[in-house]
């Protein structure tokens, strides 16, 4: 199954809410992410990873996202891969 990563530009200082957020996927997705930053210049990138999902369990965590305020009028991408280096 493939691995999920999902970013979004977003203010640093909202990162609390973010991990609160994963708590919320982790608890009605029934999947952990993890949750990494970059800071560049005057912008901040998040990204969440999921390891080894289904895409169904992908369309979860994107319904949820969508019914959060937090997410209201960002764009979060959302993008999979399949590891080939374990193969």
């Amino acid at each position: 199954m493939p691995d999920a990563f999902i970013w979004y530009h977003i203010e640093e200082q909202l990162e609390p809410k973010l991990l609160d957020w994963l708590a919320k996927v982790e608890e009605q997705a029934d999947v952990r992410g993890k949750l990494y930053i970059r800071k560049e210049k005057d912008k901040t990138t998040f990204m969440e990873t999921y390891t080894d999902v289904s895409r169904a369990t992908i369309n979860r965590i994107e319904k949820l996202a969508s019914t959060q305020p937090l997410f209201e009028g960002i764009h979060r991408q959302c993008e999979s891969f399949v590891e080939v280096s374990n193969r």
